[in-house]
């Protein structure tokens, strides 16, 4: 267990890594955030009075590997910059500096620590929406198999698949929010309660696609595990059906759906950037997509290096959920 861990850290930390550089080096192509940051009427001293403050003058590997804290800090407004004898310090992840926003003017931890509980809030409800009602509707179609209500649960989860959040999300504005006013048009409300109602409506959404895939999932791994002898067994022995159900058969269906919460992560994220934007929710999807558009580097890299870890986390939790649940898989193998 303990080597298994250790091998998929090493993994997780290398494909961190290896997208951090990607879309660090990326965001030099993208466009001079001086300019967008200062505008376009900017003159030519201060562009370059901005870029010498944030290092962008500066070689983009040397500026990478500051960013790392691997070599000294490049960014003279850095407090960590000069030390007392006159040499440069380091500021980079190493050392759990994140940088400034070019855009907010605080530090990039001070911007994430205050979007980060919003976006928690939000996918731990959608996670929580698409466990109750994909796993439901997949036991329902599983016992109901090949009866009218399979075939809806089947046609309505296709659809749900099928249906980007981009077009889910509005259509649910117009018809909950506009023509029925059920839920606010958007926002994150103003206490905690307010905050719950204010998520249900984008975390339903955000949680359709999920819900859709559990269900099919549990549908074909609990009508396999029906078939199986234990089952026959367990029905001979004279235990109700309902016992067995739940006992034997769902337990067993249960591992690649556990499986898949980890995978679904990455699908979760990216979901969420489009739902806040369509919800007007204050968190880092949101904040993604205002960091984008000015081009502010260092909440973009936050992110960026915030998802990855989570998405890594998660997978490596579910490969240990997946032991635990079927002591046949042995993880150091």
């Amino acid at each position: 267990m303990i080597r298994f861990i250790v091998q998929r850290v090493l993994w997780g930390f290398l494909v961190v890594i290896s997208v951090v550089t990607l879309v660090f080096f990326l965001i030099f192509v993208a466009g001079d955030p001086a300019v967008t940051v200062l505008g376009p009427q900017a003159r030519a001293e201060q562009i370059a009075d901005f870029n010498a403050k944030k290092g962008l003058d500066r070689p983009v590997v040397e500026q990478f590997l500051s960013y790392l804290g691997v070599l000294p800090c490049v960014r003279k407004d850095s407090p960590k910059y000069e030390r007392e004898d006159g040499s440069r310090g380091f500021c980079g992840v190493l050392q759990g500096d994140l940088g400034e926003s070019y855009s907010h003017h605080e530090s990039v931890a001070s911007v994430i620590g205050y979007r980060l509980p919003r976006t928690l809030l939000l996918a731990s409800m959608a996670v929580l929406f698409e466990l109750v009602f994909g796993l439901t509707a997949g036991v329902i179609a599983a016992l109901r198999r090949n009866r009218w209500s399979d075939t809806l649960i089947m046609f309505v989860t296709f659809a749900g698949i099928s249906l980007p959040t981009y077009v889910t999300g509005p259509i649910a504005l117009l018809v909950f929010s506009f023509l029925l006013g059920w839920f606010p048009f958007g926002g994150y409300g103003v206490d905690p309660l307010d905050h719950i109602y204010h998520a249900l409506l984008p975390a339903l959404i955000l949680a359709i696609a999920g819900a859709a895939t559990y269900a099919r999932v549990m549908r074909g791994e609990l009508i396999e595990a029906l078939r199986h002898d234990y089952v026959r067994t367990a029905k001979a022995k004279g235990m109700r059906p309902a016992q067995v159900v739940i006992r034997h058969a769902i337990r067993n269906a249960l591992l690649p759906v556990v499986t898949l919460v980890g995978l679904s992560l990455p699908f979760l994220v990216g979901g969420a950037i489009i739902t806040e934007k369509i919800f007007a929710w204050p968190g880092l999807g949101l904040l993604t997509i205002e960091s984008i558009e000015s081009l502010d580097a260092p909440v973009i890299m936050a992110v960026v290096l915030m998802f990855g870890i989570t998405v890594q986390f998660g997978n490596l939790l579910a490969d240990i959920a997946v032991a635990a649940l079927d002591p046949r898989i042995r993880l150091n193998d």
